[in-house]
């Protein structure tokens, strides 16, 4: 009888506890900012207009870029080749370098290739959706493509391949700076 007197004060002040933790945490979400049952305030934004643009970004800013995806693929293609050359005179294994660096350069190509030429089939009608399923496409692709290089070719030299990879992934930083 007295256990039970001691068992239910206990639970009595645990549930007191929790009572008191479940009431300070309403207080902490009384005190929020939001407010969900506010109505919703529509501000309008009005659009720059011309002069206003090329006073905020410059002249330069908005004219329209001379890079193309095709043209950044191209570039790509230039870094690959200079890179899997350059590998191939002058690291310690010609032959095996070169092509890694090949191979290495080609795993970014190949993708980017065929996202740019999604872009220039869907220049009609482009979206969002259109983009990030080509974005994805090109991700899985790319995965796709190192490892059959890594399984098929036997020779294979890892620091070739991962520096021509990342020169020819970082032209497109490049192609952005020139616009």
């Amino acid at each position: 009888m007295v256990r039970d007197r001691q068992q239910d004060r206990s639970q009595a002040g645990k549930a007191s506890g929790n009572d008191r933790r479940d009431e300070r945490q309403q207080d902490v979400w009384r005190d929020d900012d939001w407010d969900d049952s506010a109505e919703r305030e529509e501000v309008a934004v009005d659009p720059l207009s011309h002069a206003e643009a090329v006073k905020l970004l410059g002249e330069r800013a908005l004219r329209p870029s001379r890079m193309t995806p095709g043209k950044v693929v191209l570039a790509q293609v230039a870094v690959t080749l200079l890179s899997a050359l350059a590998w191939a005179i002058f690291a310690h294994e010609h032959a095996p370098s070169g092509w890694s660096a090949l191979f290495g350069g080609m795993v970014c190509v190949v993708p980017s290739g065929f996202f740019a030429l999604r872009l220039w089939m869907s220049r009609r009608q482009p979206t969002v959706g259109g983009l990030v399923a080509g974005e994805a496409i090109k991700v899985f692709s790319t995965v796709a493509l190192f490892v059959l290089v890594v399984v098929l070719y036997r020779d294979l030299r890892w620091i070739p391949m991962l520096v021509t990879f990342l020169l020819v992934l970082k032209t497109y930083w490049v192609a952005l700076a020139i616009r």
